[in-house]
């Protein structure tokens, strides 16, 4: 799963250095806004963008307060204090493994998203958040193929009626964001998994932007990394672009500063902007001053 702090989405390796491509037409869209995204509460009251979403409940199982006038970002199934404290609330896969961060490709503990207990406590806890303002939901759905297992899960997709274990998966999680959506004053929005191959994302996690757009204001996709190699970044937007374009739905699309130079920032951002809503920096407070010159150099090239 995902491993960068303030992300939806793990660092990629360093690729070599290579001329980094403009955008479609060499130009910014001057309709693509420019937001930021933080777990520091100085950074997030003090942005230097007007739009900015703020870590509220994370996945190691921190919670702060939601801020005013901004973005609270909820991790849904994410939630490693659980399942370290009860390692069978753990979605399981069939051969037994639990989806826990000492299992490989898991950063963090995802609790089964059929666990009652839990749903109800996550769906009041974004109905308080939700009173604030708008809502991102992360880490939600199954935490990839391979789950959930457990008794539960067979036994409910057994009496579902559902034909394929994919569908009835689907099901599960577009009825919770159904529900959240009725809880949230403000905007919802849902964080997807970064494959933009039609069917990856319901097929992997549950997550099905067509089942969901009915109950949700936009969508958000992490493309998180160093950019050394930047092709995937431009072969992603134009997937996620086309794939979502037909939907109701805004999309914004997430890029990581740390580590990045500001020269290659601003080459990504042009190369993701023409395909989305809103290009969100993912930040530190250390990287605030390169988010400040990144900004100052794409809108003066609008």
């Amino acid at each position: 799963m995902h491993a960068d702090p303030i992300g939806d989405d793990p660092a990629l390796p360093a690729g070599d250095d290579e001329a980094l491509p403009t955008g479609d037409d060499g130009t910014f869209p001057t309709d693509t806004d420019l937001a930021l995204l933080t777990g520091d509460e100085g950074l997030a009251r003090d942005a230097p963008t007007a739009v900015v979403s703020y870590f509220v409940d994370r996945v190691d199982g921190t919670r702060t307060e939601p801020i005013a006038d901004t973005t609270s970002v909820v991790a849904c199934w994410g939630d490693t204090a659980v399942t370290a404290s009860d390692p069978d609330r753990a979605a399981v896969a069939e051969d037994g493994t639990r989806a826990t961060p000492d299992t490989e490709g898991h950063h963090w503990g995802t609790v089964c998203p059929t666990d009652d207990g839990y749903r109800a406590a996550l769906l009041d806890r974004i109905e308080t958040v939700g009173a604030s303002g708008d809502v991102r939901l992360s880490t939600v759905g199954f935490p990839d193929e391979a789950f959930c297992h457990c008794d539960r899960c067979e036994e409910r997709f057994a009496a579902s009626g559902f034909s394929t274990w994919a569908g009835w998966r689907a099901n599960v999680v577009t009825d919770v964001v159904a529900d959240a959506a009725t809880r949230v004053d403000g905007d919802l929005s849902v964080t997807l998994f970064p494959d933009p191959y039609p069917g990856a994302s319901r097929d992997r996690t549950g997550l099905d932007p067509a089942a969901l757009e009915p109950h949700v204001d936009g969508f958000h996709v992490p493309l998180c990394g160093d950019y050394g190699t930047p092709y995937w970044v431009r072969t992603l937007a134009r997937g996620f672009g086309a794939e979502l374009g037909g939907l109701e739905a805004d999309v914004s699309m997430q890029l990581s500063v740390a580590g990045s130079p500001a020269d290659r920032l601003v080459d990504v951002t042009r190369m993701v902007a023409p395909h989305c809503d809103s290009v969100v920096y993912g930040t530190f407070p250390d990287d605030a001053d390169t988010v400040v010159e990144v900004l100052e150099r794409v809108e003066s090239a609008e």
